[in-house]
C-alpha cells in the first residue's frame, strides 16, 4: 500500500529517457552533497565584468538584465518574477554555472555602541564605506560620527516584556481545600494559552492569594500588556502597574466562567516584568524563594535548576523582541565575482530596496581565498517616514530577485533561487564564522582577547553551535519537504531539471541536481504518505481497526524506512529517521493499546504504561548515548583548554617583568586560566550528568529523569521528548476509553 502510494506520486512527473527509478539513481556522493554545484566555492574567471564575457552564446530562457544603475523603487520587481524565467529558466541558469544570489541579515544593534561597533566592524581592513548619499567614510572615527548622526532618529522603546508577576485576589473565597481549588481553576483560566506557575499562600490578614509568574505572550495574538500609571495618578491610585483594559477584561471574563465568582470579586495586581529567558529564570527564582510552585502543566518547582530547565521549556513561546536600530546585511558572492561589478550591483541593489533609508556599505575581499567575497551594509531599521523594515520570507526572495537583476544588468552570472529550489540545507554566516575563527585560531593582534572569548563558560554553547551550523552546511544535506508548499516547490523544480537535464544530458550538473530532487521528491513522498496513514489509523472511527490490521501496515511501513534509511547517509538520514519515528512511535503506542482492548483489559497499570512506552525505549536509549558522547568529548576538549591556558600563564610568569604592561598580560593570562578551569569544571557537570542520564533511560525508558541531571539542553529536550511519549499514551488511551465505554486508571 505504502509503495503503491509513493509509486503513483512519482509517476506524476514522467521519467526521462532511459533514467533508472529514483531507488536505482541514489548515491551517496549526490546525498551528502559531495558534488552539488553550490559547493564549489569558486568560479571560473571570465570577461565582461564578472558575466558571460564576449561572444558568449546567450541562454535560452535567461532574463533580460535591467538598465541603469539606480533604479526606481519599484523598477525592479516590476519584472523580477517573469524576469527569471520561471523555475526552467532558473534552472537552466544554474546548469550554465550561474551563482545563487545569497542575501543574509546577520545581526541587529539597539543604540547608538551596538551599531557604531557593528559599522567599524564593517569598516575593518581599511575599507572605505559608501554612504547613501554618496560620502565615503574612511575610518573608524568618520563611521562613529556618522552613527551618531543616525542617532537622532533611533527608537526609544525598551526591550519586550516577555515574563511578569501577578498577585491574583478572589474576594470572599476562604481557606479551605474548596478554596484552593477555586484559586486552581482561576489561574488555570485566567493564564489559559499562556506558560505560568503558580503558588498560593495565606496573606497577614490569613485570606488566600496567589502568587503567578506567566509569559505575556499567550495563544493566538493574545500578550497580556501592563499599563504604567501616571505620575498625577499615584496619589490617588495604590496601584502603579495594571492590566490593559482588553487583557483585564479577558482575564476576569474566564475567571468568571471557569470559577462562577463575579469578575468585580478578583483582582489581579500586575508587578515588575524582565525580558528573555534569563528574565524568566529570574521571576521564577524570585517565586519560589518562599515554598515551591506549580507550573501550567502540574510539574513542581523548588529550586534553581527547575527554574532553569522551565526558563529552557518557555523560551520559544515568549515571543520575545529587541528594540532595533539597525541592521547588517551581507551579499554574497563567490570567489572569482569582479569586485567592481559586485560594486555596483549592491550599490544598485540598496538604493533600489532603501532608497528612504539611510546607509553605509563596503566590500570585502579577505575571505576570497575561503571561496568567497561579500559585500556588508549597515542599514538604518527605520525610514525617513517613520516605517520600519520587518524582513520575513517574502521579503528576502524579493531582495534576492531584484538583486539578481542588477547583478545581471552588471553582467554578472547570478540568478534568484530559493534553497527549496535545490533541496538545499547551507544557513550558516559569517558570524558563525568568526566565533569559530576566533575559537579554534586566535588573530596575533588579539591573541590574549580571543583565547578568553573561547574560553569563556557563557560562550561554549554559542561556538558549539556555530560549528554545528557550519559542519551541516558544508555537508549540504537533503533537504527533506515536509509541508506541502515545500513539496509543491520541489515537484516544480524536479519539472524544470528533467527539462534541463533532458535538453543538456552531457551536464554533469544537471544531472546531479536532478538526482538530488528526485531523492527529495521520493522520501518527502513517504513521509507524507506514513504520516496520512498513521493519523487514519489512529484516528476514531465508528468500525475499529484491529491490533493485526494496524500490524500489517506498521510492518510495511517500517520495511519502506528501513529500505530508505539504508540508500541515505549524514544528516539526511538523520533527519528522515527521527521524523519517520515519530509516526512509528505513535502508530506503536495505540497497537499496544489496541491489542490490550482487544484481550478485555480494564485497567491499565503504571508498569503496562511503561511496557507500551517501552517501544520507544531503543531510540530514547540511543539519543541519551549520544548526547553521553557529545558532553564527554565537550569535556575532554575544555580540560585541554584549561591546561593550555596554565600552560601559557606559566610562560608569561617565567618572560614577564615588574613593568605596568607585563603586570597587565599576566593579569589577562589569569582571568584566562579561571575562565577555562570553569567552563572545564562546569562541562565535566554536565558529562557525569549525562552519563547518568545515559544509565537512567536504559534503566527506566518511560520514567522522565530527574530535574538535577537536567543540565544541558540536550537533556532538557530529551526529558521532554519522554513525557510527549506519556503523554500521547494518556490521550491515545482516552480516546480508547471513549470508543469502547471502558475504564482505565
Amino acid at each position: 500500500m505504502l509503495d503503491e502510494d509513493v509509486r503513483a506520486r512519482r509517476a506524476r512527473v514522467a521519467p526521462l529517457p532511459n533514467t533508472p527509478p529514483a531507488q536505482d539513481i541514489i548515491r551517496g556522493a549526490t546525498i551528502t552533497g559531495e558534488r552539488d554545484e553550490e559547493r564549489a566555492r569558486s568560479i571560473a574567471a571570465v570577461g565582461g565584468g564578472g558575466g558571460a564575457g564576449p561572444g558568449a552564446a546567450p541562454l535560452r530562457g535567461a532574463p533580460s538584465p535591467i538598465s541603469g544603475g539606480f533604479g526606481a523603487s519599484g523598477a525592479a520587481t516590476s519584472s523580477a518574477g517573469a524576469g527569471q524565467g520561471g523555475p526552467v529558466g532558473r534552472a537552466r541558469q544554474l546548469a550554465a554555472g550561474y551563482q545563487p544570489a545569497v542575501i543574509k541579515v546577520v545581526s541587529y544593534a539597539r543604540g547608538v555602541a551596538r551599531a557604531t561597533a557593528t559599522g567599524q566592524y564593517v569598516q575593518r581592513e581599511d575599507v572605505p564605506l559608501e554612504t547613501h548619499d554618496g560620502r565615503l567614510l574612511t575610518d573608524r572615527e568618520a563611521v562613529a560620527d556618522e552613527i551618531k548622526a543616525w542617532s537622532a532618529d533611533f527608537s526609544k522603546r525598551a526591550e519586550s516584556q516577555d515574563v511578569g508577576a501577578f498577585r491574583l485576589k478572589l474576594e470572599g473565597v476562604p481557606d479551605t481545600a474548596e478554596g484552593r481549588a477555586t484559586y486552581e481553576k482561576a489561574i488555570a483560566a485566567a493564564f489559559s494559552g499562556h506558560r505560568y506557575a503558580a503558588r498560593v499562600d495565606v496573606d497577614e490578614k490569613g485570606a488566600l492569594e496567589a502568587h503567578v509568574v506567566a509569559a505575556m505572550a499567550g495563544s493566538g495574538k493574545e500578550r497580556f500588556r501592563i499599563r504604567e500609571a501616571q505620575a498625577a495618578d499615584r496619589n490617588h491610585d495604590a496601584r502603579p502597574r495594571r492590566l490593559d483594559s482588553v487583557s483585564d477584561a479577558a482575564v476576569r471574563a474566564r475567571i468568571e466562567a471557569a470559577s462562577g465568582i463575579d469578575g468585580k470579586a478578583v483582582v489581579i495586581r500586575p508587578g515588575a516584568t524582565s525580558h528573555g529567558r534569563d528574565g524568566v529564570s529570574y521571576r521564577l527564582n524570585k517565586l519560589i524563594e518562599k515554598s515551591a510552585a506549580l507550573d501550567d502543566r502540574g510539574k513542581s518547582l523548588c529550586n534553581v535548576a527547575d527554574a532553569r530547565v522551565t526558563a529552557r521549556e518557555w523560551g520559544p513561546s515568549l515571543r520575545s523582541q529587541s528594540a532595533r536600530d539597525t541592521m547588517h546585511l551581507i551579499i554574497s558572492a563567490k570567489a572569482g565575482t569582479d569586485v567592481a561589478a559586485l560594486t555596483n550591483a549592491a550599490r544598485a541593489f540598496l538604493h533600489d530596496r532603501f532608497a528612504d533609508h539611510k546607509f553605509m556599505f563596503g566590500v570585502h575581499t579577505d575571505k576570497e581565498s575561503a571561496g568567497h567575497i561579500h559585500a556588508h551594509a549597515v542599514i538604518t531599521v527605520k525610514n525617513e517616514s517613520g516605517q520600519k523594515i520587518h524582513p520575513n520570507r517574502d521579503t528576502f526572495a524579493e531582495w534576492r530577485e531584484v538583486y539578481a537583476q542588477h547583478a545581471q544588468a552588471q553582467g554578472l552570472k547570478i540568478v534568484a533561487t530559493s534553497a527549496k529550489e535545490r533541496a538545499s540545507s547551507q544557513s550558516y554566516g559569517p558570524k558563525d564564522k568568526a566565533i569559530v575563527e576566533a575559537a579554534d585560531r586566535p588573530r596575533a593582534a588579539r591573541e590574549a582577547r580571543d583565547r578568553a572569548y573561547a574560553a569563556d563558560p557563557f560562550n561554549q554553547r554559542l561556538i558549539d553551535n556555530a560549528r554545528q551550523r557550519i559542519r551541516v552546511a558544508r555537508t549540504n544535506p537533503i533537504r527533506l519537504p515536509m509541508s506541502a508548499p515545500d513539496r509543491k516547490v520541489v515537484n516544480e523544480s524536479l519539472l524544470a531539471w528533467k527539462t534541463v537535464a533532458a535538453e543538456q544530458p552531457s551536464n554533469g550538473a544537471a544531472k546531479d541536481m536532478l538526482e538530488r530532487l528526485l531523492m527529495a521528491q521520493t522520501v518527502g513522498a513517504i513521509l507524507h504518505t506514513i504520516g496520512k496513514r498513521v493519523e487514519f489509523l489512529t484516528r476514531e472511527s465508528e468500525m475499529p481497526i484491529t491490533s493485526e490490521q494496524m500490524l500489517q501496515d506498521q510492518r510495511l511501513m517500517n520495511d519502506a524506512v528501513s529500505r530508505t534509511s539504508d540508500r541515505l547517509d549524514g544528516e539526511t538520514k538523520q533527519q528522515f529517521r527521527q521524523t519517520s519515528a515519530r509516526y512509528l512511535e505513535t502508530l506503536a503506542n495505540r497497537i499496544d493499546l489496541q491489542r490490550m482492548q482487544e484481550r478485555g483489559v480494564q485497567q491499565l497499570s503504571r508498569a503496562d504504561v511503561e511496557a507500551v512506552v517501552g517501544v520507544n525505549a531503543d531510540r530514547l536509549i540511543e539519543r541519551a548515548q549520544e548526547i553521553r558522547i557529545k558532553e564527554e568529548r565537550e569535556a575532554t576538549s575544555a580540560e585541554h583548554l584549561a591546561t593550555s591556558a596554565i600552560d601559557a600563564e606559566r610562560r608569561q610568569e617565567a618572560r614577564g617583568g615588574i613593568d605596568p604592561a607585563s603586570q597587565k598580560e599576566l593579569r589577562a593570562e589569569r582571568a584566562i586560566v579561571a575562565g577555562s578551569q570553569q567552563s572545564a569544571a562546569r562541562e565535566a557537570r554536565e558529562a557525569a550528568a549525562a552519563v547518568e542520564a545515559a544509565r537512567a533511560i536504559a534503566e527506566h525508558p518511560a520514567q522522565p529523569l530527574p530535574t538535577s541531571l537536567v543540565q544541558t539542553d540536550a537533556l532538557t529536550k530529551l526529558r521532554l521528548e519522554q513525557e510527549k511519549i506519556v503523554s500521547e499514551l494518556e490521550a491515545q488511551r482516552s480516546e480508547a476509553q471513549s470508543s469502547k465505554g471502558q475504564r482505565y486508571r
